[in-house]
């Protein structure tokens, strides 16, 4: 089956050589050494070309060869087969993160299209211009052009159906409305008529994430906030994994301050909220008694406390309002405790990120808590990919098993 890209408005991105067509049954050995050897060079590029962007190297080092061989390790590759053809639903605060899941159905030899935002933000940007200016520089690299396409196009309900009619799974990124709006158009039938295998969904909901942190005096100050800032400074604290709560485990008011205004001071020498970003958290922080049904914020900043670009707001307890109505943009809702087992999380946690508490106690926590999470990580890590990403091993879900 051919998908015509250029019968239906939409916009290519990647590769800028495209043809327009898509061959939909195209599809290769999951985890060859070609593959491997393709997306590792990519890599390689990418941290050559993109070293002053960090989610840039961050991506060509996650493409390293011994990354990938490690990932083919887990897996009995010789049984499994291509799924066909996978369309990536991206949304837009995030694009970045998402190259990943894209990257991942490319290794398990997938035809696969990705849908990103018009709105890209500068990291995007750079990104797709790296990788075309390597597919273009490198006559050698023969099956990324052919399996990985990049698009976009306005939301428009007959062009993701076609798409969708066309493909052998979906992997969806966004609210529950989105993903909701999306599922409802049929994917093809192909892959259950051929192998009795039936077309799926993969759907990623948003989710929010929390961090703990202990700090026993001002030693710890540095390395804790550089940990806080690579999780809450890309995409402004709007990814699902970058914590929005801070538990804050038998530390002393002292360090905490100073810890914020190590914070402050990191970030807010490297970036700036524009004025539409300013608004939006004010507004959220001004929603907040109403979100949190509780009184006013003092005047005298004794729940409120403001440094430079980030804003931490005290709090006794959480909401389910506070967390979904969370806009990112460096608000911290900061929350005292004694006890791991005061920590109470809502159904739709993600990540839970640790730092400065004794590892046996958190692998005890983890394993003996009833408290609804994906994973728990070292601060600093909750925005490195995984293949097995919010319980989903998309390894497993992009490939089926030769008969």
């Amino acid at each position: 089956m051919i998908l015509n890209l250029k019968a239906i408005p939409v916009k290519i991105l990647l590769p800028v050589a495209h043809s327009g067509d898509i061959e939909t049954t195209l599809i290769c050995t999951p985890f060859s050494d070609k593959l491997i050897n393709e997306l590792s060079l990519l890599g390689t590029y990418l941290m050559s070309r993109g070293r002053t962007t960090s989610s840039i190297v961050a991506t060509g080092y996650w493409l390293r060869k011994s990354h990938l061989l490690s990932i083919k390790s887990q897996y009995p590759t010789d049984e499994l087969q291509a799924k066909g053809m996978v369309f990536h639903i991206a949304p837009g605060n995030v694009d970045t993160l998402f190259f990943y899941s894209m990257i991942i159905s490319v290794l398990c030899g997938n035809q696969t299209l990705l849908r990103m935002s018009n709105d890209l933000n500068e990291d995007a940007q750079k990104l797709l211009k790296f990788i075309n200016q390597f597919l273009s520089e490198s006559s050698n690299i023969i099956l990324l052009p052919s399996l990985m396409t990049v698009i976009q196009y306005k939301y428009n309900d007959q062009v993701t159906a076609e798409i969708s009619a066309c493909s052998t799974a979906r992997v969806i990124w966004g609210s529950d409305q989105t993903i909701e709006n999306i599922s409802k158009f049929p994917l093809s039938t192909i892959l259950q008529e051929e192998s009795e295998v039936s077309s799926n969904n993969i759907c990623f909901p948003d989710r929010y994430s929390v961090a703990i942190i202990q700090l026993d005096d001002e030693t710890d100050i540095e390395s804790a906030s550089e940990n806080l800032l690579r999780d809450i400074k890309p995409y402004f604290q709007q990814a699902c994994s970058s914590p929005k709560v801070i538990y804050w485990l038998n530390t002393a008011q002292g360090l905490q301050d100073k810890f914020w205004k190590r914070v402050s001071q990191h970030l807010s020498a490297q970036e700036k909220l524009d004025v539409a970003d300013l608004m939006s958290q004010l507004l959220f922080v001004q929603r907040l008694p109403l979100l949190l049904n509780t009184q006013k914020i003092n005047k005298n900043k004794t729940l409120l406390k403001k440094y430079d670009v980030i804003q931490v707001v005290e709090v006794e307890s959480l909401t389910l309002d506070s967390i979904k109505s969370h806009t990112g943009l460096w608000v911290l809702l900061s929350k005292q405790i004694k006890h791991l087992d005061e920590i109470k999380l809502f159904e739709h946690c993600q990540t839970v990120t640790m730092s400065g508490l004794d590892q046996s106690d958190c692998l005890s926590w983890k394993e003996t808590t009833p408290q609804p999470m994906k994973r728990v990580v070292p601060a600093g890590q909750a925005l490195a990919f995984s293949h097995v990403w919010d319980g989903v091993d998309l390894v497993k879900e992009l490939t089926i098993k030769s008969f």
